[in-house]
């Protein structure tokens, strides 16, 4: 039998090596020590964000310049809606879900539910007397968002956004 020989790593093979253990670390890191950001959920809740924008009719991105009369009589470019979609993507990328809204005894908690709360937060923070978003509407009362659910969510956003 042949006999092996022994050969060295060179640099970037061990970092190469050293940057692979590192990555499998993060990536089995429990999930209470994961931050928001690397949580490998968020890329889920920003594509339930789409489902529900569109069930919505959210605006969208950036908010759309449209000639508007004043006062005075003179026509003037102004900012008209939109954010609507990135201002929730937003709360979404920032916010704990699990400290959000917590699913306890006979409580289910689902993120497509927190998601549709967050999204009628956004839509009711620009126009409040909103009354287009009904919980008996079929898409909000299949997800499960009830009344309460949605003024829990909303109080603790307000609170966050507060401090």
């Amino acid at each position: 039998m042949k006999k092996r020989k022994h050969i060295f790593l060179e640099d970037n093979a061990k970092v190469g090596r050293l940057e692979r253990k590192i990555k499998k670390y993060n990536r089995y890191k429990s999930h209470s020590d994961k931050t928001p950001e690397e949580d490998f959920r968020l890329q889920e809740k920003l594509a339930m964000l789409s489902v529900v924008a569109s069930n919505f009719m959210m605006t969208g991105h950036s908010p759309t310049m449209v000639l508007t009369k004043r006062e005075e009589g003179d026509e003037v470019m102004m900012p008209v809606g939109g954010g609507q979609k990135d201002r929730a993507r937003e709360i979404i990328c920032k916010a704990d879900f699990r400290k959000l809204y917590r699913g306890g005894k006979g409580r289910k908690t689902d993120p497509l539910m927190i998601v549709t709360a967050i999204c009628m937060y956004v839509m009711r923070q620009d126009n409040p007397r909103r009354g287009d978003i009904r919980y008996s509407n079929d898409f909000i009362r299949n997800v499960g968002v009830t009344k309460d659910i949605y003024q829990h969510i909303s109080q603790k956003l307000d609170a966050r956004q507060n401090s």
